[in-house]
């Protein structure tokens, strides 16, 4: 039996889960002895006594219940649990009373020694945290618990997690005073000693855990690190407790070390306890030193004997112990056998190089050499060739050579330990030579000699120079103290060291470069260079400190106030090891001349740099006249009887100078090398000479040398220096002077000749010199006169490229001048005081201002910024020097104009909004810099009135010039009526227009330049300066205006398409900057603007009228509301007489006017309308301009009100008028006659009166009557008549007049679709009887064919790509009419035939005339036409699939194809979007820009899907099967779900908000929540998004998921893993649940009825039943879609049968699994194929004997093919998969041959 089937049966009734917790309670309620606690005492995991009882009034009420559950948490071994109740216990402690948290501490002790030392880190340092808190609370109430816990916390302040013990300490010292904490140790002593002996000697692992539960690895851990803290602690005991107090607790000690246990941890595996155990011997030894000498016998061979532990953890302490039981127990050596037990193990150690600890061992080798014996050395030099041998074998370790601070460590003890074993030796009464010689030259020498030689200077970057040479100094001190003995040996050893060195650094001076003397010049020069000026001075190092040697050991360290401070050296106990040099003895520069003269000779004839540099070293150490002497004689051996002059001065003339001018202007040796260190001797040489002597020098050398490579060192070594006069006055000199102009003109020439730059390395040392002279010195002063000064920026200038002299040399030529330009430059501008007074100066500066603006110079952005930076820091120098910034021919004036002729010349091309932002830019920047060069502030003041007179500097003055292109948009969307045909100009949208150009820039100069200074009131500027400033600004503001509304007219409807355009870029920025100016503008400002603006428009209208447009409309509607625009316009009776311009003025304050203003024109033109005689009807002054007007105020009263009462009688009165007109003026009308023939002022009438009509039907349609509607019905077939007559002027990029009464009728007859679609239909009372039948009968018929046509031939005889204004409004208008063309229009078409001969389709002539003109107008590139082609065969795909019904179909015909034209668009569209998708991985989203290239095909190939998709959805389900059939074989559909997941957003939620605004409620779902849950809005006069083709993709998905679920499963099967994982998680995620939940409702909401079947849904379990009845039988069906559907299967399941065998129950369970999952429609569907599956079978149609159905489950056809033989039935496709499968061809039934 399983364990479940073992349990004991819950007793009947008992519905409770059992509870340890309602257990104890009853313990206590159930009678019997009272229990006041509970607890397990005798296990070993006893947590203590925790109170149980939470509601007996007996219990112990001092415990407080919050408490009480903490505690019990406690006992719990899950250790988030125990955490989390520890955290809470401290959160307690802080938040309870101070009884409440008394009343905790009884139980406290015991459980705090168990968590303490719990496994877990967190919960120990969680733990010391809580006790923290409860000893701030308690106080002096712990004492009574004190000595059960001390002991745990001695331990746990030793934990070896940092963070627990630091807690533990904090605990600690927070309960008890600094001057309390020995008294409690001391007090719990004997239980802080017994707790401490029981962990280390009767506790194990298997104790200490419960092994039942701890595994053996973590009950290990516990036990180490119990056992270590224990250690620890011990020691930490010993120090706390007071030296007079230590006999108290001895017999304690001495149990412990007695204890054979405590031995064994000296071996024990574990690196903590064998280091703790040294610790604790080392405290033994420190505060017992009487204990510790009675066990020395343990103590000495545990410690000396494992002097060879390696382990970092370890070797401290064990070292600490090593020098403490030397310094503390006398007899030591007698305990141990130092050649066989302990020199081994120290050999071993000294080998390894401490093993990667000799940071920690070999500081303790000095003093474990002063305390060993001599017995145990020895004589003669066996110990010392041991033991520094080993420590050099230990050195060339490469652990150590990678180590800088081992080997530090390492070459430290060595020289210590030597200069301490020399000292020894001293006073011997033998000769010691043998023992100095060993010392000196096999040890310290042939360690020098190493470092010498080494490749990685690791031994010479250590302190061994500085030891060695502060060695000689002690020796050199010490050789004149003492006896005459002593004094003869260190004389003696003196000798030694001199005569050994000499021979050594001679020896390798000799050697040259080529016979592999590498580095040992560089480490000897670094060797002598330490004898003059010893690191040893620059810092303390810890040494020991070394008394006078009249002792052979050192003294003992002293001890203080009883500390554990031991023989660590600390500053206090230390000294410097280095003592103050005295004056170089004779030895030393006896052997620095002899090395001197030997490099000088190396270095002169076998030219060997590297004896050079070592020479220069030396000589610039040594300098002095002795030095040069010395070499003089070991260069010019037979002249020294002759010299006349100073010696310095012979070496320079002789020797120097000519050596010097050897390397003058030659590139071929390594002069950055030579050079420096030649000159390097010339310092040494100035430093040692005569004033005199000096400048003589110096003269010859600038007039001698020629190379600026030279000059560069020498200057730099000079300003380096602290100058002294005679320097100073060869800066400052002519020769010098004259030399540098020289430089500087020679470098400049050289850069503006094409291809005849020298070397980079000519050029940068050439430069740099330029710009070291051209800085300042030490005390900041000009390096060189400023005449000087002035010639050298001068010829720089000219080495800079100019507007008008172009660069003739490489592009990195200029990169490179234009750089080092910057860098003299900007040295000179940061360094120099007053230099920008100098003209050339200013000259510079401009010119690298002038550099920013060449954009023909292609620099790199680095260097732009470089040079942009320059000029910054010139101009701010400037302006802090000069203060004036308007003198003409100043640097401030020119750079006005330069930067004005940029934006005005049309040499400097500002025709793209890339260059003026740049332009732009840069003058604000000068601004800028200007501004932040004048505040003394830190941020920047603009209204600074000089800042804003070089504003008003940069402001370019704009001429009015005539602008044209603007009218036709104005005419085609009726903002103006002109009086005269408006002229269409093409304006190049891919430019600015040169009149926007300056107006563009003042308003971004405006914008963020005055501004601020507007919006603040400057005393500084007078009541008239304010004045002028304020209207200038105002000036700014109006010219904006109107260039923003000169744009905007000119970009019209095709602003989106042209947003990447110049054009449309500048008419954004205007946008921006002029809101910008107008918020700054006050009220009265405004108002200003507005009435000049006016009072413009009424004098000239036109673009006037539009420019107040603007301003109007980007002052907001609270400003509207502020003024009345018909008084500042002069009350309506200025417009009683309607001409052009107050004509234009009245239209665009109309949307301005209130109510009651709006009703009074309303009125005035209504009575203008009825009043107007008969021949003035078509012109401004009569009808058209009232007509208009009327229009527009009517429109806008409707819009505010809603309530079309008040405009009835009027709006009756005008159309009657209308109608009148139509029959005493026929001629006024375009009615059947073409457009063109008629004047302008006829066709600007009848345009008017179209958008009169177009507003009567769409706001007040139901005023209309039968009579009205028979004119409005007429007029609009003669209109579209009279555009059919003009079809050939449509075409025309110039007839506005054609395209905007066409564009107007368009909209008519769309205005009169939608009412009698959406209105009529609905409010049939409220309109004439007969007018929806006369519509749909006549009227539309008429009006679709011929619009129908004219659009064919339109999009057919143009180039869509390449439009116009009139062209583009004209598509979108007439495509939007077409959109309400009927079905039956469509079918009806008069289309000229366009038939394929190849098509085999089964359309109709014309139904296959109208797919063959309107399929690939889905491919056309423009927007509208897309969208209208994709509209009209929307309407007519669920009729086309009708016609393949009555086709006879072939036994054998699988698949068919949707119609060809289609599919071609399909195919043809499907390779542009692979092509674009090419690259893009499944599941990462392409966003595809509006309006590029990708655009027109990807929105081609989403909207033939959606084609197919609606074709599909039309189909009977047999066609059904074979056209999936044809899209699964022909990888449509796989092409399709790849591109889709490729174009589709990652989140199709992000822009629901914005997208869910613009769809009517017909279009979405009410429970959509993403892009999935509504169709696009596609609308054909919007604009194309980026969004629009993500949300088209996915309307494409949702509805291929609908309509072809069973494809699309089997192609998810197919695809790898990772295209399914994305798949199933995206549609899991969005898609699924709108998609079952559809399926629900539409079973809820299903129409048509089944007979003997009834569906219900159940939507909270995605279930759908199905109950079949017939006659006796009954079945239900129980349908689960999986999250994940339609992708996951379909579960069916059986519910109720009654009277159905199981076989065949069976049978039909597998049929309707089949139908559901291979069938493409909805689950409605599949349950009606089964059902007809399962009425044929009850009707006697025999099934399958395949598949065992009557209709397969497939492609949904019956049984046909019969066996001859048996006369049984099948299926095509399941009689095809049995022979192919079985290989076979006999009837499955009886094997007969079929």
């Amino acid at each position: 039996m399983s364990a479940k089937q073992k349990q004991a049966h819950r007793t009947k009734g008992n519905v409770r889960p059992s509870s340890s917790g309602r257990a104890a309670e009853l313990l206590t309620t159930s009678g019997g002895s009272m229990m006041e606690f509970v607890g397990f005492g005798a296990l070993s995991g006893d947590l203590g006594y925790v109170p149980a009882n939470l509601g007996s009034e007996e219990a112990d009420s001092s415990v407080d219940a919050d408490f009480r559950m903490v505690l019990r948490k406690l006992s719990k071994r899950d250790v988030i649990t125990k955490l989390k109740a520890v955290q809470e216990f401290g959160a307690l402690c802080k938040e309870k009373d101070l009884d409440a948290v008394k009343g905790v501490l009884p139980y406290w002790p015991r459980l705090y020694n168990k968590i303490a030392m719990d496994h877990d880190r967190r919960v120990r340092e969680a733990t010391q945290q809580a006790f923290e808190q409860l000893v701030l609370r308690v106080r002096r109430n712990l004492a009574p618990h004190l000595k059960l816990i001390m002991g745990c916390w001695l331990v746990s302040q030793c934990d070896t997690y940092a963070p627990a013990a630091s807690s533990a300490r904090n605990a600690f010292q927070g309960a008890f005073p600094p001057g309390k904490q020995t008294e409690a140790v001391v007090f719990c002593k004997d239980e802080v000693l017994a707790y401490i002996q029981d962990n280390l000697f009767n506790q194990t692992p298997a104790t200490m855990s419960d092994p039942k539960t701890t595994p053996q690895e973590e009950m290990e851990q516990k036990y180490n690190r119990v056992i270590t803290s224990s250690l620890l602690a011990l020691k930490m005991f010993m120090g706390i407790v007071p030296r007079d107090q230590q006999n108290i607790v001895e017999d304690k000690y001495k149990a412990i070390l007695n204890d054979n246990k405590l031995w064994k941890f000296g071996k024990h595996s574990s690196n903590m306890i064998r280091g703790a155990l040294y610790s604790f011997l080392a405290a033994t030894c420190q505060t017992n030193p009487t204990v510790a000498n009675q066990f020395a016998e343990k103590i000495c061979p545990v410690v000396l004997h494992n002097l060879d532990e390696m382990d970092p953890v370890v070797c401290s302490s064990l070292w600490e112990a090593a020098l403490y039981v030397l310094k503390e127990i006398q007899d030591c050596w007698t305990h141990i056998n130092p050649r066989k037990g302990m020199l081994p193990k120290l050999w071993s150690v000294l080998k390894n190089g401490g093993s990667g600890s000799a940071a920690a061992i070999y500081p303790n080798l000095l003093p474990l050499l002063s305390k060993t014996p001599d017995s145990v050395i020895g004589q003669g030099v066996g110990f010392y060739q041991e033991f520094f041998g080993n420590m050099k074998i230990g050195l060339s370790q490469e652990k150590v050579q990678v180590s800088p601070g081992e080997c530090a460590a390492i070459v430290t003890a060595f020289v210590e330990c030597l200069r301490f074993s020399l000292s020894q030796h001293f006073e011997d009464t033998e000769p010691a030579e043998a023992i100095y010689t060993h010392l000196i030259s096999d040890q310290l020498l042939s360690l020098l000699e190493a470092s010498f030689l080494e490749e990685k200077p690791a031994i010479a970057q250590s302190p061994l120079y500085s030891l060695t040479v502060d060695l000689a100094h002690y020796l050199e001190k010490q050789s004149g103290s003492g006896t005459d003995f002593r004094k003869l040996s260190i004389n003696s050893l003196l000798d030694i060291f001199w005569t050994n060195l000499d021979v050594l650094c001679s020896r390798y001076i000799s050697v040259t470069e080529s016979d592999g003397n590498k580095y040992s010049l560089t480490r000897i020069a670094d060797f002598l260079e330490n004898f003059k000026t010893p690191a040893g001075l620059k810092k303390k190092t810890k040494g020991v400190k070394f008394a006078e040697e009249t002792s052979k050991k050192v003294d003992d360290v002293d001890r203080k106030n009883g500390s554990e401070k031991s023989v660590e050296r600390t500053d206090s106990q230390t000294q410097e090891l280095y003592v103050p040099p005295s004056p170089p003895n004779k030895r030393l520069l006896s052997s620095v001349y002899k090395l001197s003269g030997q490099s000088l000779v190396f270095a002169r004839e076998k030219n060997s740099t590297t004896h050079l540099g070592f020479l220069s070293r030396i000589v610039q150490t040594y300098s002095s006249e002795s030095l040069f002497l010395e070499l003089y004689k070991h260069v010019e051996n037979d002249a020294m009887e002759t010299i006349g002059t100073e010696v310095t001065q012979a070496f320079f003339q002789d020797v120097f100078l000519p050596w010097l001018k050897e390397f003058d202007c030659d590139t071929t040796c390594n002069v950055k090398f030579i050079v420096p260190n030649l000159l390097g001797i010339f310092m040494a040489l100035y430093r040692c000479s005569s004033p005199e002597t000096n400048q003589t020098n110096l003269l010859l050398l600038t007039r001698e040398l020629n190379s600026s490579e030279v000059f560069y060192i020498l200057v730099k070594m000079i300003l380096e220096t602290q100058l002294d006069t005679t320097t100073r006055q060869w800066l400052k000199g002519l020769d010098f002077g004259e030399k540098m102009v020289f430089f500087t003109e020679n470098l400049c020439q050289r850069s503006l000749e094409q291809g005849n730059l020298s070397t980079t390395e000519d050029l940068e040392s050439s430069w740099a010199l330029l710009t070291l002279v051209l800085s300042t010195d030490q005390n900041f002063e000009p390096v060189i006169s400023p005449q000087y000064v002035d010639k050298m920026l001068s010829k720089i200038r000219t080495a800079l490229p100019t507007p008008q002299h172009a660069w003739h040399s490489s592009q990195e030529e200029l990169h490179r001048c234009v750089s080092f330009v910057c860098d003299v430059a900007l040295n000179f501008f940061s360094s120099v005081k007053s230099c920008l007074m100098l003209t050339s100066t200013e000259d510079l500066l401009l010119a690298l201002f002038e550099l920013n603006a060449q954009d023909n110079l292609s620099l790199e952005g680095a260097l732009l910024s470089k040079v942009e930076k320059t000029w910054k820091l010139g101009v701010t120098a400037l302006v802090q020097q000069k203060r004036s910034l308007l003198n003409e021919g100043g640097f401030f004036y020119k750079a006005a104009e330069f930067i004005k002729d940029c934006v005005m010349h049309d040499n400097y091309d500002c025709s793209t909004v890339d260059r003026l932002t740049m332009l732009s830019d840069l003058a604000l920047a000068l601004v800028g810099t200007i501004a932040e060069g004048l505040s003394t502030e830190e941020e920047r003041d603009f209204s600074n009135p000089s800042v804003q007179l070089f504003v008003d500097q940069l402001v370019i003055s704009t001429v009015t010039q005539p602008l044209e292109g603007w009218s036709s948009w104005c005419c085609l969307n009726g903002t103006l009526t002109f009086g005269q045909k408006p002229s269409h100009i093409h304006v190049n949208p891919s430019k600015i227009p040169k009149e926007v150009v300056p107006v563009a820039f003042n308003t971004r100069l405006y914008s963020d330049a005055k501004c601020f200074s507007i919006e603040q009131e400057t005393e500084e500027r007078t009541e008239s300066e304010e004045e002028q400033s304020r209207s200038d600004f105002c000036n700014i503001v109006r010219e904006a205006a109107k260039m923003l509304a000169y744009c905007d007219c000119v970009l019209g409807c095709r602003k989106q398409a042209l947003q990447h355009s110049e054009l449309c870029k500048v008419t954004a920025l205007l946008q921006t900057h002029l809101a910008k100016l107008i918020k700054v503008l006050k009220l009265h400002e405004r108002t200003s603007v507005v009435q000049f603006l006016i009072d413009r428009s009424l004098q000239s209208g036109g673009l006037a009228a539009l420019c107040l447009k603007t301003f109007l409309e980007n002052s907001g509607k609270a400003f509207h509301c502020n003024i009345n625009m018909l008084a500042m316009a002069g009350s309506l009776d200025r417009f009683s007489d309607l001409e052009e311009s107050s004509l234009h003025t009245l239209q665009v304050i109309l949307p301005c006017l209130s109510l009651d203003d709006l009703k009074s024109v309303l009125e005035v033109m209504a009575a203008k309308i009825l009043s107007c005689d008969q021949d003035k009807i078509a012109e401004i002054s009569g009808a058209v301009g009232a007509l208009s007007v009327f229009t527009r105020a009517a429109e806008l009263t409707l819009n505010m009100t809603g309530d079309a009462a008040c405009l009835k009688e009027m709006c009756q009165a005008v159309i009657c008028e209308i109608v009148l007109w139509r029959h005493q003026q026929d001629d006024i009308f375009v009615f059947n006659s073409n457009i063109t023939d008629n004047m302008w002022s006829v066709n600007n009438l009848n345009i008017e009166l179209v958008r009169f009509l177009q507003l009567y039907v769409c706001k007040l349609p139901t005023q209309l009557e039968d009579a009205q509607w028979d004119f409005i019905l007429c007029s609009l077939v003669a209109w579209v008549q009279s555009c059919q007559e003009s079809q050939e002027s449509l075409g025309s990029t110039t007839d506005i007049v054609s395209q905007s009464l066409c564009s107007e009728t368009s909209n008519l007859l769309s205005s009169i679709a939608f009412c009698m679609r959406n209105i009529v239909e609905q409010q049939a009372d409220a309109f004439p009887d007969n007018l929806l039948s006369e519509w749909q009968e006549f009227f539309s018929q008429g009006a679709y064919e011929t619009l129908l046509s004219m659009f064919v031939w339109l999009i057919a005889n143009q180039d869509v790509t390449k439009q116009t204004i009139g062209q583009d409004y004209l598509v979108a208008c007439m495509g939007l009419a077409l959109t309400g063309c009927s079905v039956e229009n469509l079918k009806n078409h008069q289309l000229p035939p366009k038939l394929i001969a190849d098509d085999t389709s089964n359309l109709p002539d014309e139904q296959q005339t109208l797919l063959n003109y309107l399929c690939p107008l889905l491919l056309c590139g423009n927007r509208a036409v897309q969208l209208t082609a994709y509209r009209l065969l929307l309407s007519v795909m669920p009729v086309l699939a009708s016609f393949d019904e009555n086709k006879d179909q072939d036994k054998d015909e699988l698949s068919r194809s949707p119609p060809v034209a289609l599919m071609t668009v399909l195919d043809t569209s499907s390779a542009g979007v692979e092509h674009i998708l090419t690259e893009v991985v499944v599941g990462e989203c392409l966003i595809i820009e509006p309006y590029s290239e990708e655009c027109p095909v990807t929105m081609a190939y989403l909207l033939s899907w959606k084609l197919v998709l609606e074709f599909f959805k039309g189909a009977s389900p047999e066609l059904r099967v074979q056209y999936a059939t044809f899209l699964r074989d022909s990888s449509a559909v796989h092409n399709l779900m790849i591109n889709l997941y490729r174009i589709m957003p990652e989140n199709p939620t992000i822009h629901l908000k914005d997208n869910l605004t613009s769809q009517p409620p017909t279009n979405r779902l009410s429970s959509s929540k993403n892009l999935f849950g509504e169709e696009p809005l596609l609308d054909i006069k919007g604009h194309s998004t980026s969004l629009e083709l993500r949300h088209l993709a996915c309307s494409v998905y949702h509805t291929a998921l609908q309509d072809l679920p069973a494809i699309i499963r089997q192609w998810w099967t197919s695809q790898d893993k990772r295209t399914t994982a994305v798949v199933e998680k995206f549609t899991t995620k969005y898609v699924s649940p709108l998609l079952y939940t559809q399926e629900i409702q539409a079973v809820q909401g299903q129409k048509t009825t089944f007979k003997n079947m009834l569906i219900k849904a159940r939507p909270n379990t995605r279930e759908v039943v199905a109950t079949y009845t017939v006659e006796d039988f009954s079945m239900e069906l129980v349908i689960t879609l999986p999250t994940n559907h339609p992708l996951g299967p379909i579960s069916v399941e059986c519910g109720r049968r009654i009277g159905v065998a199981n076989t065949q129950w069976r049978n039909w369970m597998l049929q309707m699994t089949t139908f559901l999952q291979h069938q493409n429609g909805s689950i409605v569907n599949g349950l009606s194929l089964w059902k007809r599956n399962v009425d044929k079978r009850f009707e006697g149609v025999e099934e399958c004997m395949i598949c065992f159905s009557v209709i397969h489950g497939s492609n949904c056809q019956l049984p046909k093919l019969q066996c001859r033989t048996c006369k049984k039935k099948y299926h095509n496709a399941c009689l095809y998969k049995w022979f192919s499968t079985s290989n076979k061809s006999t009837c499955p039934l009886c094997r007969n041959l079929f």
